[in-house]
């Protein structure tokens, strides 16, 4: 049995001791995973609208911008909300243009990601067993290497469930749009019902299953990234050190749960008190979004005019503006993300010490 207590606090130690850690935990923060919201709703007797909901009485709803933005919205939007079955094209078109620029941002996500991680491990590995700290271009070249693409490839094939649950949903939807298009309501209702009966099943298992999942990946992440292993031998190889000692890894699992509950109510007191930081990055916040914003618009620009340049820029704005407005809170994020991986790393270690001591076997007397 693994010693739960002195794993925490050397994990601690190491958090506090080893501060280069501290810029790889904020890139794995920063990279973990933005938000927008909107709103709409008419009011009283002293607004008037016209056809197209648009008020017509205010002075920014006269300027040259707001009858461009009336103009581009007639002339584009309104059609697609009136018809949408005669934009089916359309609507494929911007659905792969988007699965296009998720794909492009998540691999360049993955490429400060997996690299972050990997150096963590391996830093935190290293310090273990010589107790000596490595600046920032060591340990990113102990992270950037093959053992990233293969644990980048171990959460590919660990994430085949989720992409299995979200491409049946989107079927069930995808079968139920058509089925209203087509005026067989009958279908679509128990098209619906079918729906949401196979979602509730599907979460149920879903977040069972996602769960052990993240449970043993954490010993599969670890061979792949300590012992060089390949990814079919990372599966085996963490496979059996979980199977050897489940009872420790899943009590510290639990234990490391109640942690990240407890770090939770510690977050949100933090957002709270961190709203002065805020208000002090915001100006910052601001100055860097624009630099992105501009070359998206300028690009944008090129290839299509009017509003939609603008909407190109600020969604393109938005992640850079909250990345650095909540940069503080990150950072704190970033220390959890140490602290975890430090803990799970230390496990490892032990849980692998332990298998190698095998008993020795005593012979039995002989008359």
């Amino acid at each position: 049995m693994i010693d739960i207590g002195k794993i925490l606090k050397r994990s601690w130690h190491i958090l506090w001791n080893y501060r280069i850690l501290w810029v790889f935990g904020f890139l794995l923060a920063i990279t973990g995973g933005g938000g927008a919201s909107s709103s709409s709703g008419g009011s009283g007797s002293s607004y008037r609208t016209n056809n197209n909901g648009f008020n017509t009485n205010t002075n920014f709803q006269t300027s040259p911008f707001w009858k461009e933005m009336t103009n581009w919205y007639n002339q584009y939007i309104a059609p697609v909300s009136l018809n949408p079955e005669k934009f089916i094209a359309t609507f494929i078109w911007i659905g792969v243009a988007v699965l296009l620029f998720i794909l492009v941002v998540g691999a360049l996500i993955a490429l400060v990601r997996y690299p972050s991680e990997t150096a963590v491990i391996r830093m935190v590995d290293g310090y273990e067993q010589t107790g000596v700290k490595t600046d920032f271009r060591q340990g990113w070249k102990l992270g950037w290497n093959r053992r990233a693409f293969r644990i980048w490839v171990i959460d590919l094939l660990i994430g085949v469930p989720s992409m299995l649950l979200v491409a049946i949903l989107l079927g069930l939807g995808v079968l139920f749009f058509f089925s209203v298009a087509k005026g067989a309501y009958a279908l679509a209702v128990g098209g619906m019902i079918t729906a949401i009966g196979c979602t509730f099943v599907f979460i149920f298992i879903f977040a069972i299953l996602m769960v052990f999942l993240s449970l043993l990946r954490q010993f599969f992440v670890r061979a792949a990234a300590l012992e060089e292993s390949g990814i079919s031998s990372s599966f085996r190889r963490g496979w059996e050190l979980f199977k050897g000692s489940w009872k420790s890894a899943a009590l510290m699992w639990l234990v490391m749960l109640g942690i990240g509950i407890g770090y939770g109510i510690v977050g949100m007191i933090l957002f709270l008190l961190l709203i002065p930081a805020y208000i002090i990055m915001f100006l910052p916040a601001i100055l860097v979004a624009a630099i992105p914003a501009g070359i998206a618009f300028g690009i944008t620009t090129i290839f299509a005019a009017g509003p939609l340049a603008w909407i190109v820029a600020a969604i393109v704005a938005i992640p850079f503006f909250f990345s650095v407005i909540f940069a503080p809170l990150t950072f704190v994020s970033g220390w959890y993300a140490i602290y975890s991986s430090s803990v799970w790393t230390l496990t490892y270690r032990e849980i692998r010490t332990l298998e190698a001591v095998q008993p020795v076997e005593i012979p039995a007397p002989t008359a």
